[in-house]
């Protein structure tokens, strides 16, 4: 995920808006085409008088705002005023409205009224040392006595320019300028402040939660899929009778919710599928059957799904995969220990489980599918019996039927950052025509302890690939993790245990 954070570091006061002390209030804002999607204010962060002070930690750690898209045009903006007689949720609507304004004047860069304006950060990409006087009045509303704005600046431009500006050692773009208020009778005065500011944007895994910070949980592995232009994932539940389920459009914002009266395996991750206009979600029950457990239209409202695959034990997740206008299942039969397959047009009448060509290299676990271009990707792990004990392998099918033999993936190279991992699982996503495989890879660090590590691959064809890559931010997947594509980014969305070890979190990049 792409966050970013506008922190207000510190100020030094040479000359005070008030006659004595200036209570300082700040607001933050942060706008992705037009639209207001952050707004917080701090609340009153004190009395001061001259002197240099630094921002308490619970404004420098406001949560960070997520931007997927790098072809969005972004304004971050702060707003620091002096204000003893508005209340709190007064300054905050207030402030907001004000930031709406002048983002909506500032838009057009060279906006009237505004000087200073500099492309000292790179072409496209604008700090805006934005005279007060030229939008005084914006901010009448706050001026009662000596109250009234100290500073307000902003970067915008679109992301992509503020990413290059960013990329350096500290990951920001820093700013310290000198601000000048407005003339104030006496016994008021004109503010002179200097301000350090900063643009921090930074490539992590960020929690899968809501507005309230509740976070998904899942006692297994995960699945997700797109559907309709949401990115849809899906967990169990503690006690295997619920689906947990959260959706986003964006990334940014998560909505969550529990569903189903299910008796669910929780050691083995669902597995949702978008088919014929409807999100279908498959799982395997504590019986060790595979179920079709529900679908929906909209993804709120859930129903039963009309008939479930022919009957077939198995202990290791399944898969689904939309195909030439069939639903596609995979599963490991527990009588056999064969790979076997059934599809459906419309899920009402099945196929008869037919077992996939063993020849090549058969993989010995749970599979991933993945249909790009009329061709169905199939991938799985094979034990070697030698080294690498453990290798990604991959076959296709151009009809469903007929299907090429087992290869190994990457020549079942681990990836560069880590010549000792070997791969536990896979899961597969298709995004910008290309067929993407991720792997969990377990390694042993310095201190002898096994740790898994996330690493991804793709190909244009399914025979040549990109070699294996490491998101940058470390993370450590305690169960599968699952590939979505929604819109221009594609996510890897994988459940954490907490520190305690007592909790599943699910979390994305």
């Amino acid at each position: 995920m792409d966050s970013y954070s506008l922190v207000v570091e510190s100020f030094t006061i040479y000359d005070t808006r008030s006659a004595i002390d200036d209570a300082l209030w700040l607001h933050l804002s942060v706008f992705v085409d037009g639209d207001m999607v952050d707004s917080w204010s701090s609340g009153k962060l004190g009395e001061f008088d001259n002197g240099t002070y630094f921002t308490p930690e619970s404004v420098r750690n406001h949560p960070p705002v997520v931007i997927n898209d790098p072809r969005s045009k972004v304004a971050f903006m702060f707003q620091l005023a002096n204000n003893e007689h508005t209340g709190p949720d007064v300054f905050d609507a207030r402030m907001a409205a004000s930031a709406d304004q002048l983002a909506g004047i500032t838009a057009g860069l060279a906006g009237a009224g505004a000087k200073d304006w500099s492309a000292a950060l790179g072409s496209g990409v604008f700090w805006v040392g934005i005279a007060i006087e030229g939008f005084a009045n914006l901010w009448s509303w706050l001026e009662t006595d000596c109250d009234g704005l100290i500073a307000v600046d902003q970067v915008s431009g679109p992301r992509y320019w503020i990413d290059k500006r960013t990329d350096n050692v500290a990951h920001s773009i820093q700013v310290t300028k000198n601000y000048r208020g407005t003339d104030m009778p006496s016994p008021c005065g004109k503010s002179n402040y200097d301000v350090s500011w900063s643009l921090r944007h930074d490539q992590a895994w960020m929690p899968v939660a809501d507005t309230a910070q509740t976070q998904l949980t899942s006692v297994a592995g995960v699945g997700a899929t797109e559907h309709n232009g949401m990115l849809h994932c899906f967990g169990v539940g503690a006690a295997g009778s619920t689906a947990t389920h959260a959706a986003t459009l964006t990334g940014a914002n998560w909505e969550l919710d529990e569903f189903g009266d299910f008796a669910l395996a929780t050691n083995l991750a669902p597995s949702p599928v978008s088919f014929d206009d409807r999100l279908h979600l498959f799982g395997v029950a504590v019986d060790e059957t595979v179920l079709a457990l529900t679908y929906t239209t909209d993804g709120e409202s859930w129903y039963d799904e009309p008939a479930s695959p022919p009957e077939l034990k198995t202990k290791q997740a399944i898969a689904t995969v939309g195909f030439l206008d069939r639903l596609y299942v995979f599963a490991r039969d527990q009588a056999t220990n064969h790979l076997r397959v059934t599809s459906s047009s419309d899920l009402r009448i099945w196929a008869p489980w037919a077992d996939l060509p063993a020849g090549g290299l058969a993989p010995q676990s749970a599979v991933a599918a993945a249909a790009l271009d009329g061709t169905l990707h199939l991938f799985g792990i094979y034990d070697t019996g030698k080294r690498p004990a453990r290798v990604v392998v991959h076959t296709s099918t151009k009809d469903g039927h007929t299907w090429a033999g087992w290869d190994m993936v990457e020549a079942g190279l681990p990836p560069q950052d880590d010549p000792a991992a070997e791969p536990l699982d896979v899961t597969a996503g298709i995004h910008h025509h290309r067929v993407y495989v991720g792997a969990r890879w377990e390694t042993i660090d310095a201190g002898g302890q096994n740790n898994t590590l996330m690493a991804l691959n793709f190909s244009g064809d399914g025979e040549n690939w990109s070699g294996w890559r490491v998101p940058a931010a470390t993370f450590h997947p305690s169960a599968p993790a699952a590939l979505a594509a929604v819109h221009n980014h594609l996510y890897i969305v994988s459940p954490s245990q907490t520190s305690d070890g007592d909790t599943t979190q699910v979390w994305a990049y």
